[in-house]
């Protein structure tokens, strides 16, 4: 297969689709878990309850507590930070834009979502009931899947890697340079005796913990939710894979010898598809409470970006970067909505081929049947009569089977809101512009 330059470097790296479930665990453990252990451990139910093991935990956490604390207080006294000799007038003095609270209620929403997000998560990895660690144990083997499908998943992963690492990358250096420049600006301040240098020191620590939690946040964004456009895409393989047997029996010309060595296709059908749904549904799991913290951001990112928008005097470089950084949160939100409402709609391909089957069944007992009335053989009436019952029995079968999945949601729930199809991904972007109408007119 051909890979672009761009990411030939990425996939070099890649030994197969195993490595990318280790760093999908690795990925999750940082910024999902906040936690330092193996996927043995996990297998054995053996995590070791030391320092090592939840230091991510203690310290992401307090940081993350701390800077709660104080942007809660900036927003009801915006004329002091934390006691320093620092407000809301300086931060808007050395940027050069309009109602930084917004901002900053947009960072305490988000933030109090990814550590509900990380609690709920941490329950369940304590319980021994994260059902993603199982299905990373489960198909961590590169046995499991053709050589074609593998290197399709590579070259796919590779992309996304590449698309992610550059974002989040770029990211990073904007947040750097924005530390940067109020870090010289306290600075003065501080030459100019108007800061204590005991206040300076606690600015500093206080800005170096809000430069790192918003690193960590754009990991979280960038970094992390890539795996989750791999799981989809890997989902949507297997389901392509399983389409090619349905097709393959429900497509065909019915006589009695497809009818009579259908059992078989049919097993091997049903039994991939009730897998999958299965693994499917472990997946849902965990991913449906992720989908609702990232909703709920991405509505708040929408909101207050668009509110920040319209206070603005004049547009520069740093409001700029703003507005794109909490644009990209709501886009890159509805991206990821939009590949996962893919998986629905291989589901209802498969309904589709279900019923046009069941429908030509029906048709053929009763063409048998007019047929049968005809004949006057004792023989071939036998033998009609035995093809009718074996026809009957599949067909009511299928009657079943198609009841079923036709309402299983097969895909991703956003927490216990909506089920993610392409219905509901359209009637939330609609609901996104009227509540930017109702907030801006």
């Amino acid at each position: 297969m051909y890979y672009p330059r761009i990411i030939k470097r990425n996939i070099s790296t890649q030994n197969g689709i195993s490595d990318i479930f280790d760093k999908c665990f690795k990925c999750l453990n940082y910024y999902l878990l906040r936690m330092d252990y193996s996927i043995i451990d996990y297998r054995k139910r053996h995590i070791r309850w030391t320092y090592p093991t939840f230091k991510w935990a203690v310290w992401i956490t307090i940081i993350s507590v701390i800077l709660n604390s104080v942007m809660l207080t900036m927003i009801n006294r915006p004329e002091s930070v934390a006691g320093l000799p620092l407000s809301f007038n300086d931060f808007e003095e050395t940027f050069d834009i309009q109602r930084t609270d917004l901002i900053i209620i947009h960072l305490v929403i988000t933030f109090l979502m990814l550590d509900y997000l990380w609690f709920s998560m941490f329950k369940n990895i304590l319980s021994y009931n994260f059902l993603v660690n199982d299905l990373l144990i489960k198909y961590n083997d590169n046995n499991l899947m053709e050589t074609r499908l593998q290197e399709y998943l590579i070259f796919f992963f590779g992309i996304i890697d590449y698309c992610s690492t550059l974002f989040y990358r770029l990211s990073a250096i904007i947040l750097t340079l924005g530390y940067a420049l109020f870090i010289i600006h306290v600075g003065r301040l501080n030459q100019n005796n108007k800061m204590t240098f005991l206040q300076w020191l606690l600015f500093l620590q206080l800005w170096t913990m809000f430069r790192f939690r918003l690193i960590y946040l754009m990991g979280q964004l960038f970094v992390a939710m890539k795996f989750v456009l791999f799981a989809v895409e890997f989902y949507r393989i297997q389901l392509i894979k399983i389409l090619k047997i349905a097709k393959a029996i429900f497509t065909r010309t019915i006589d009695f010898k497809y009818t009579a060595n259908r059992r078989l296709i049919w097993q091997n059908f049903h039994c991939e598809y009730l897998t999958l749904y299965l693994d499917a549904w472990k997946f849902d799991k965990t991913m449906r409470i992720i989908m609702f913290a990232i909703e709920m951001i991405a509505k708040s990112a929408i909101i207050n970006c668009s509110t920040f928008y319209s206070k603005q005097q004049r547009m520069n470089t740093t409001n700029k970067g703003i507005i794109v950084l909490m644009g990209s949160a709501y886009l890159y939100t509805k991206i990821i909505y939009s590949y996962v409402s893919l998986i629905p709609f291989y589901n209802q391909i498969f309904t589709r081929l279900i019923m046009n089957w069941n429908a030509r069944i029906y048709w053929y007992r009763f063409s048998r049947q007019k047929n049968q009335q005809q004949s006057s053989n004792r023989e071939q009436l036998k033998q009609q009569r035995f093809e009718a019952w074996i026809t009957l029995r599949y067909t009511i079968k299928s009657n079943l089977f198609i009841q079923t999945i036709k309402n299983n949601r097969f895909g991703i729930n956003c927490g216990h809101i909506f089920f993610i199809n392409r219905f509901k991904l359209v009637e939330s972007i609609l609901m996104d512009v009227m509540l930017l109408f109702e907030e801006n007119f």
